[in-house]
């Protein structure tokens, strides 16, 4: 797969890991950045709707633009592979800086917390739900600002990859209870992950664990959260957010991201904790009805008697005032329907002035306090809880935000809380002392110094390391404001003359100097590889970080190019390339007829440049090579003579039988004695050269060398007699 390009735009650069899908670092040589690029396996069984499903559930994650989301920048397909195709952040994931840091501080796991629900809270509000929120899935840039990955993955691929043993196991200890038991799911589902994120973020560890997934995801369904305070102390406020965000009643949850993160706020805010008593964000004020004057009076009529109980005795009434009473009861049962009749239009009108009594919730963000304030007055609305908290984004004094948020449909009168800038966060002063200054310099430089000088110091410290700083450790600085001095131990330049490249390059290396450049030139006296002189001056010190020399470093004796003798004498030769510290070698002689006995026929090296002391082979001519001898050879046939003819008479006989004959036959043709005689370069003709027994006609090879202008002969005698005699000429 590395090399590959994929959708003719994404060259494969490394493999980074596996889980759902085989994530790969990725070059777009279009747009020439890198990019983290995510295959997908497709569902071999139903690739139409496995298709369909990913584009659909995918496709909709482009749209996400915040920053705390990674961004998709594209999707493709192959045959076998979805592809998705995101920005590359380069930093840990939570998992790894929860590894790496814990214990994290209850600060900075607020601060995390928080950005990672800005990042759901954005999705959410875009009708996206991850399904799958854990550390692994949320990656931290170089500024340590939270990115989350992965939206809309999980639902894709929920019906076709998520019954697969080994995809649960990266997610099931973060997994909600509805989840766990194949319910369907919502906004809360990813609050619950959360809630096991912050757990994790607080003491290091995921609250529920166990020997298979299923085990765990068991828990997941019936097991309380474990007590928090058996990991580390945390304050009562934050512990009761975990709680609600980690019931296992959805409807015992936070419902949406939005209140989660307003509590946390309040919690920052360092105003009254957040207290658990189960009520949900959509949860009505029950209004208990007014208690009117009648009622009151029966009330207290009812209670009224005696101390034992009875009620008092009056004294009966007089005839005229019973009468008189009567009527005016009678009077008053008609005014009754009246009253009511006059108590619902008067309520009706109340609602009605209610109802229209509502106002546009102005934007107040941006704004100085004073400005909001009055503005409040205009739109009838009061000043509710006021805090502050730092920010980088509105001056000190501005309106953060409110509660109600701008835009919100209020009652007029309603009160308003603000949430106020500080301003920027100082800086606390951390101790810089015992590092090297070139590990800092990136945070200098980030924290903006008005000006910062060093000054060198001597110590027993390795050199480049910060001995001490004019700002104490913990300070709160505004850094732009101030200046800084950091003592800083120098670096002594030693002498390297005559000491090899490699030990000179390595004691610089290891001071971290800046810049070390090297020039080579031929030095007949310093061997090659050892420094001939340096830039800076021996003695000299420096300080490492911005410290730079040049070390001119020998090539040993120049190399001197070969000149090729071939064709002319030996000696020529032999002679000048001595002279140039060659060593010269006769390799070998030759005949050649085009080469003068005593020229060179050819040179090895004849071309290029070699070092003195290099030896040269030489091939020498001995001449026209000498005519040489001719070899021939011929197989001539050596009759046997008259025993053959006394063979044939025999074997005309009648009677005799085939094997008789053939034995007669035997025994007729005795051996005779056959003699060759050789006249050649090597062989005499009065010698035998070979002497055998025959029975019959025999085939012999014969064999001779014959000199140039000279004759060759040979002669064979049969008992003596002279059977064969012949002379052969000499041919080139």
């Amino acid at each position: 797969m590395i090399g590959q390009l994929l959708s003719e735009r994404y060259k494969v650069l490394k493999y980074l890991g596996g889980g759902m899908s085989s994530v790969y670092l990725a070059e777009d040589i279009i747009l020439n950045r890198d990019v983290v690029v995510k295959m997908i396996k497709v569902d071999v069984h139903n690739k139409d709707k496995s298709r369909q499903r990913f584009q659909r559930e995918v496709e909709s994650t482009i749209q996400l633009s915040h920053p705390n989301i990674v961004n998709v920048l594209d999707v493709d397909e192959t045959d076998e592979y979805q592809l998705l195709v995101t920005e590359m952040v380069d930093g840990p994931t939570l998992k790894q800086y929860i590894d790496d840091n814990h214990e994290i501080s209850i600060d900075e796991a607020v601060e995390l917390s928080v950005q990672i629900l800005k990042g759901i809270e954005h999705a959410h509000e875009r009708g996206i739900i991850h399904r799958d929120i854990k550390p692994q899935n949320i990656l931290l840039d170089s500024e340590k600002k939270v990115r989350i990955t992965d939206f809309g993955i999980a639902k894709a691929l929920s019906e076709t990859r998520m019954t697969e043993t080994n995809q649960v196991m990266g997610s099931v200890q973060y997994i909600s209870p509805e989840q766990a038991k194949g319910q369907n799911t919502d906004e809360r589902t990813d609050i619950y992950s959360f809630g096991i994120v912050l757990f994790e973020l607080l003491t290091g560890q995921v609250p529920f664990s166990g020997e298979t997934p299923v085990s765990v995801a068991l828990k997941q369904i019936s097991e309380n959260l474990p007590d928090i305070d058996g990991y580390r102390e945390v304050p009562q406020g934050l512990k009761n957010i975990l709680f609600r965000c980690t019931e296992k009643n959805p409807d015992d949850r936070y419902r949406y991201v939005e209140t989660v993160l307003k509590d946390l706020k309040q919690y920052r805010s360092n105003t009254t904790p957040y207290v658990n008593d189960n009520k949900k964000e959509d949860d009505h004020t029950i209004v208990t009805p007014a208690v009117t004057p009648a009622a009151a009076g029966a009330s207290a009529a009812a209670s009224a008697g005696s101390a034992d109980g009875k009620k008092d005795e009056e004294p009966p009434e007089a005839p005229e005032k019973k009468e008189e009473k009567t009527k005016k009861k009678r009077r008053a049962l008609w005014l009754i329907p009246i009253v009511f009749l006059l108590l619902g239009a008067g309520l009706l009108v109340y609602l009605f002035i209610q109802q229209n009594e509502t106002v546009d919730m102005p934007d107040f963000a941006g704004m100085s306090f004073e400005e909001a304030e009055q503005q409040l007055l205009e739109h009838d609305m009061e000043t509710g809880d006021v805090s502050e908290e730092y920010n980088e984004d509105f001056g000190e004094g501005e309106v953060i935000e409110t509660t109600p948020a701008g835009g919100e449909q209020v009652d007029s009168g309603s009160t308003v809380d603000f949430l106020l800038s500080s301003g920027l966060e100082p800086y606390s002063m951390e101790d810089f002392t015992g590092n090297a200054y070139v590990d800092i310099m990136d945070t200098l430089n980030d924290l903006s110094f008005n000006s910062v000088t060093l000054v060198p110091e001597d110590s027993e410290s390795p050199p480049g390391t910060v001995t001490s700083q004019s700002i104490e450790s913990g300070e709160a600085v505004y850094p732009e404001e101030h200046d800084l001095e950091l003592g800083v131990e120098a670096f002594t330049v030693p002498d390297f003359t005559g000491e090899s490249y490699d030990s000179a390059e390595e004691t610089l290396n290891n001071v971290n100097f800046n810049e070390v450049s090297r020039e080579d030139s031929y030095h007949d006296d310093i061997e090659e590889g050892a420094i001939i002189s340096q830039s800076v001056e021996p003695g000299t010190g420096v300080y490492p970080h911005e410290g730079s020399i040049t070390l001119n470093v020998s090539r040993g004796q120049e190399a001197i190019e070969i000149v090729d003798y071939s064709g002319q004498p030996v000696e020529t030769a032999r002679n000048a390339l001595e002279k140039e510290g060659f060593n010269v070698n006769i390799a070998e002689e030759l005949y050649n007829e085009s080469v003068e006995e005593g020229n060179v026929i050819s040179q090895s090296p004849n071309y290029g440049n070699f070092l003195p002391g290099s030896t040269i082979d030489l091939i020498v001519s001995l001449g026209e090579e000498p005519p040489q001898n001719m070899q021939y050879a011929t197989t001539v046939n050596i009759p046997y003579g008259e025993a053959e003819e006394a063979s044939d008479s025999d074997s005309g006989s009648e009677g005799e039988s085939d094997e008789d004959s053939g034995s007669e036959e035997e025994s007729e043709n005795p051996p005779k004695t056959v003699n060759i005689y050789l006249d050649d370069a090597n062989n005499s003709i009065d010698d035998v050269h070979t002497s055998l027994d025959i029975t019959e006609d025999t085939d012999e090879t014969i064999r001779l060398e014959i000199e140039p202008d000279e004759t060759g002969r040979f002669m064979v005698e049969v008992d003596g007699e002279e059977a064969i005699n012949e002379e052969i000429p000499y041919n080139e």
